[in-house]
């Protein structure tokens, strides 16, 4: 009994160090939530560095780090959210100039990790275990004479010891090296970012195609006629270094394909708005919003 419970304790304290790390989309605040309570009661303020997140305790202090650029920043948990699929966090304001957010289009690929509880939590995990629970409560005085399992003793196992697991486990993204397969004795090679300045119509390129939701609003910059110039104007976007690219394939009226250049997508019409004009003062570049919901295909 004493070892099962053990390993009941390694088992919970290791899926809560686990969970204390996750991986997804972070986004930002639009300022018209400025000065508005949150969940947890307290105002928004876009120059403090505060965070919504779904489950950690408000007050929880948490460093959001992008995978693309290697920037982080801590902020305090005091509202709930976000609720768009894919996402784990949204950041202030001022969090998001500092991740590089609000100038790259609104959203980033993101590590979440606790760096300090709030004060009075304790993570929810955290159970004792139930073979020494409630027994010795319910069982009367006369009777726990006989009991020889000794609960007290499976209580005292020292759980920081399990603290020492998730760097053994942690899961890095992939998705930036290609390896070879081992028997050719062919070198590593980095992927090579695809530009206006390297682009061609006949070459080998890696695609990775995703189907997000049809929620949300985004920034159409361009509708092309043909597949080879959607290519090139996707690789013109990258030379921008405007990761978050969107294409809608829509059928034209003369029932060909007509490729539409989104960038997005951003929860509402005012984030949308706010990229559309910051594009438009960095890169020239003239656009519309989309509302993505509201396309046929």
């Amino acid at each position: 009994m004493k070892k099962s419970g053990i390993l009941f304790l390694f088992i919970i304290g290791l899926s809560f160090v686990l969970q204390a790390q996750e991986y997804g989309l972070a986004s930002y605040y639009s300022d018209k939530f400025q000065g508005r309570p949150t969940a947890s009661g307290e105002l928004y303020d876009k120059d403090k560095m505060t965070a919504a997140h779904k489950t950690h305790p408000y007050g929880t202090y948490i460093k959001v780090t992008r995978l693309d650029n290697k920037k982080s920043v801590v902020v305090r948990v005091n509202d709930r959210g976000p609720y768009i699929s894919g996402r784990v966090i949204d950041v202030s304001k001022k969090a998001a100039d500092q991740l590089g957010l609000v100038a790259d289009g609104g959203t980033a690929r993101v590590k979440v990790e606790v760096v300090q509880q709030a004060a009075g939590s304790e993570p929810e995990p955290v159970i004792t275990p139930p073979v020494t629970s409630a027994a010795p409560k319910e069982t009367p005085p006369a009777a726990a004479a006989p009991v020889t399992e000794k609960p007290k003793e499976v209580v005292k196992v020292d759980p920081p010891k399990v603290t020492e697991a998730p760097a053994k486990v942690e899961e890095k993204p992939k998705a930036t090296t290609v390896t070879p397969p081992s028997s050719t004795g062919t070198q590593v090679v980095e992927p090579v970012w695809v530009t206006e300045k390297n682009f061609q119509s006949f070459d080998l390129y890696k695609i990775e195609l995703y189907k997000p939701e049809k929620v949300g609003y985004a920034v159409q910059v361009a509708s092309m006629t043909t597949y080879d110039n959607a290519m090139r104007q996707i690789a013109d976007l990258q030379g921008k270094w405007l990761k978050n690219v969107l294409i809608s394939i829509e059928k034209a009226p003369n029932g060909t394909a007509l490729y539409k250049i989104l960038l997005g997508p951003f929860p509402d019409k005012d984030q949308a708005d706010d990229y559309r004009k910051n594009i438009k003062k960095r890169f020239k570049m003239d656009g519309f919003i989309v509302d993505l919901g509201a396309i046929n295909y």
